[in-house]
């Protein structure tokens, strides 16, 4: 029986994301209402006016009706000081009716969520969150990194694994993916000063706490297990393939960081787009060879798209199908809201007005 701290379980379930088709976004009527920006400036004129410096995640609001959902892209990591948030986040989160993640973070979120270890003592069939999770985070019994990764890739991750403090024979039982953010999230942030305690995922959810506001999921736990757990061994191996050494991940989780602090957000454009358009081309061309960066960017192009689509749609069923009139503040990976196929493109598409709040 294996047994894992829970920290990863959030980090595993929470990060890790799986391939899929596109989806198709429906058109919705033009909204009844005034325009948003008339709406914004009616309720709280003052906080609009004096803008403080800090972060802002390309705050927007979209409106529906009279329901409203004010969006925030957010870092996974965090620092004590990147808080409080602009005046505008901040108000919109005291004036939010209920507060949605991109899985639900609450104590309810699930069976693997809640106590301190978790442990596999349940039954598949039942098809039991902890079960599909360690189905997702190890290999099977009798199978490993060397027995799974062609030989290249093998020699390869593990030459770079070795610049990390790991026990190689421990984490050789997880697949690359569960590696990859094990390493990232509780070795190099932390040694750059960041945590995932003072993520800004974390600082919403607290203060949605604070506020008493009911908190939900642009999925829930077991669809959202369940769809990672498709991964093809193909995007593992381009996983593999794409993990760096000690000394490179460090500068590039740092550099991605202070663009996300300092909001410097045609950089980070630059920074989630660079080649993944083109990678994608190629591959689907029949020009992109099986391994090496190119496939591990048509996946990560691939999975975003999907990911940014489907956090847009469910955004839209939010507001058109909550009868009562509810302002959502809903929180995704601000990657969602700059790369070339994003959650506010996606959202104008199907008919909505989304308004930058700066």
């Amino acid at each position: 029986m294996k047994k894992i701290s829970c920290l990863i379980v959030v980090f595993v379930l929470a990060l890790l994301t799986a391939c899929g088709q596109g989806i198709q976004t429906n058109e919705v009527e033009a909204s009844p209402e005034p325009e948003i920006q008339e709406i914004i400036e009616e309720e709280n004129d003052a906080l609009y006016e004096i803008e403080v410096d800090g972060i802002h995640g390309l705050l927007s609001v979209v409106q529906y009706g009279d329901n409203r959902a004010y969006i925030l892209g957010s870092m996974h990591v965090g620092r004590e000081d990147w808080y409080p948030l602009t005046s505008a986040a901040e108000a919109a989160m005291n004036r939010a009716d209920v507060f949605a993640f991109e899985i639900d973070m609450s104590s309810d979120g699930g069976p693997c969520l809640c106590d301190e270890y978790c442990d596999c003592d349940c039954d598949p069939d039942a098809n039991d969150c902890m079960c599909l999770l360690m189905e997702m985070m190890f290999f099977p019994e009798g199978e490993d990194l060397l027995t799974f990764l062609p030989a290249e890739d093998y020699k390869r991750f593990m030459a770079n694994l070795r610049t990390f403090p790991v026990n190689l024979d421990v984490i050789s039982t997880f697949r690359p993916t569960t590696i990859v953010e094990m390493v990232l999230y509780l070795i190099v942030a932390p040694e750059l000063g960041f945590s995932s305690d003072l993520s800004v995922d974390n600082y919403v959810f607290n203060r949605a706490e604070e506020l008493d506001r009911p908190i939900i999921g642009l999925t829930d736990t077991i669809d959202h297990i369940n769809f990672i757990s498709g991964m093809p061994d193909e995007y593992q191996f381009a996983t593999a393939r794409y993990f760096s050494n000690l000394e490179t991940m460090l500068e590039e989780t740092n550099e991605l960081a202070l663009v996300y602090e300092t909001q410097d957000i045609e950089t980070l454009r630059l920074m989630v787009r660079s080649g993944l358009a083109i990678a994608y081309a190629e591959y689907e061309a029949g020009e992109l060879s099986a391994g090496g960066l190119g496939l591990a960017r048509y996946w990560h192009y691939t999975v975003g798209n999907y990911r940014s689509n489907f956090f847009a749609r469910q955004i839209a069923d939010l507001l058109t199908q909550t009868e009562e009139p509810t302002t959502f503040f809903v929180t995704v990976g601000i990657a969602h809201l700059a790369r070339e196929e994003n959650v506010f493109d996606a959202l104008r598409d199907m008919g909505f007005t989304v308004e930058r709040l700066h």
